[in-house]
């Protein structure tokens, strides 16, 4: 299996396999499983790279295809398309929306927590412009992401819904 990186010769991870980067591709070397470090810094890539940038070519090494969220207000409906879908409608309505990190971190042997504060301006539809249109928000997220292997199979997390509300009005 071969996957390209952009990026020179050095150990890399591509799926839950460990490999060797020679050039600009990643050679699988078969059995190796990706260390537990790694968990975190494709939790932190998928911030950055899907939610800040809009970036959606991390997510299939991010996420298994069934994840799950266990969230008790739940953040995405299960599966790739769902997390996807999630992250598009929030990018839709604040296209400014940046998360910053404010950790990342291991919680467990398969458990990656992450805290993030959000900024963004809500945008809403042209034709149907609302109240809240052109207010700035900031709020918090906490997520824990449990994974096997290098991908995350399942979600639980939390949205500062409060700051939602009070920088944007109802229904947040």
């Amino acid at each position: 299996m071969t996957e390209s990186t952009g990026m020179s010769t050095g150990t890399a991870t591509t799926g839950t396999q460990v490999g060797i980067r020679t050039g600009t591709d990643v050679v699988a070397i078969p059995g190796q499983r990706a260390p537990a470090g790694d968990q975190v810094d494709i939790a932190v890539a998928f911030i950055r790279e899907t939610l800040n940038e809009g970036d959606f070519g991390i997510l299939d090494a991010f996420a298994h295809p069934d994840i799950r969220d266990l969230s008790d207000v739940r953040v995405f409906d299960d599966g790739i398309a769902g997390l996807r879908f999630s992250v598009v409608a929030a990018r839709r309505a604040m296209p400014d929306i940046y998360a910053r990190i404010i950790s990342a971190r291991r919680t467990g042997a398969d458990t990656v927590e992450t805290r993030l504060e959000l900024t963004g301006t809500y945008l809403g539809a042209n034709l149907a412009p609302s109240p809240r249109h052109g207010r700035r928000a900031t709020w918090r997220q906490h997520h824990l992401w449990s994974f096997r292997g290098a991908r995350a199979s399942a979600h639980l997390g939390w949205i500062d819904r409060t700051a939602l509300r009070a920088a944007l009005g109802e229904p947040y």
